[in-house]
């Protein structure tokens, strides 16, 4: 997992965010009980430099009551993510429940309702293969040294996804 500064993302999350027992990822508890898994994975799927892939799990397997907390709280992990590095962020939407594209949806909602969205590249794709549609985003400093690239290779591998599940 990718290490991020606690104490910075405590400063600004609403819910306490905590290393997880096993270190390789971060909890925490909402006022309703629920407990978020969230993390980060490196991933060379698609563009070869400081790329990760981020994760977003309720961990009792309890459905996601709405709480503005939540938000904030993941945004505030993903803010710290992105002052500390350089890095691009890769989020691929769980197929498991047949639940992706609320996912996507609400990813997409969390994403333009965040107050600094502006600072930010949000590039997003829909593949379907055999009526399941997969989606993917990619989030990224707007100030990025590979801003173009990533664009090129995040098209590339949507291209090539395409190819692979047709």
């Amino acid at each position: 997992m990718y290490c991020l500064s606690i104490e910075q993302i405590n400063r600004i999350s609403p819910y306490k965010v905590e290393i997880a027992s096993d270190g390789n990822s971060l909890l925490f508890h909402t006022r309703y009980g629920l407990v978020y898994e969230v993390g980060f994975v490196e991933d060379y799927t698609f563009f070869d430099k400081n790329t990760y892939q981020f994760f977003i799990v309720e961990k009792n397997g309890s459905r996601f009551l709405k709480d503005p907390l939540v938000k904030e709280t993941v945004w505030a992990i993903i803010e710290v993510f992105f002052r500390e590095n350089s890095n691009v962020l890769l989020y691929v939407c769980d197929t498991s429940d047949g639940r992706q594209a609320s996912r996507d949806r609400l990813f997409d909602i969390w994403f333009y309702e965040y107050e600094k969205q502006e600072e930010y590249i949000h590039l997003t794709a829909k593949v379907e293969s055999d009526s399941i549609y997969y989606f993917a985003s990619v989030i990224l400093k707007i100030t990025h040294p590979h801003l173009d690239e990533i664009k090129e290779a995040f098209d590339v591998f949507t291209e090539d996804m395409k190819d692979k599940l047709s």
